[in-house]
């Protein structure tokens, strides 16, 4: 059982350090004594361009759509429905599919694409 717990922290870890860096949203402060205020980013939709041909591979436009939201917690721990959510904004970044003939994790697809 240890051995899946530290599994799971491990791979949580690798997502989090492969996710590239955005700005976490400006919340207002809490107001009240004991409430805290947790901003977060939800991906609420990812679409892929079509494959072209770059340097000695494939790669692909990926576009993200974030939607920013701060949430907010009572004293007691419960979710506060003083919660609310800001203007989503998209995020585009490229991303290899094939370098070369041999594809890079985690597309398990041909190469060339098809």
């Amino acid at each position: 059982m240890q051995y899946l717990k530290s599994c799971s922290v491990v791979f949580a870890a690798m997502l989090t350090a492969a996710r590239p860096s955005v700005a976490q949203p400006v919340c207002d402060p809490p107001g009240e004594e004991g409430y805290r205020v947790v901003p977060s980013l939800e991906v609420t939709g990812v679409k892929d361009g079509v494959p072209y041909r770059a340097e000695a591979g494939w790669m692909v436009e990926r576009t993200t759509t974030l939607l920013p939201l701060c949430n907010y917690f009572s004293p007691v721990g419960s979710y506060s429905l003083k919660s609310y959510s800001l203007d989503p904004f998209t995020k585009t970044e490229r991303v290899w599919l094939c370098r070369g003939t041999a594809p890079v994790a985690p597309y398990a697809g041909p190469c060339p694409p098809q």
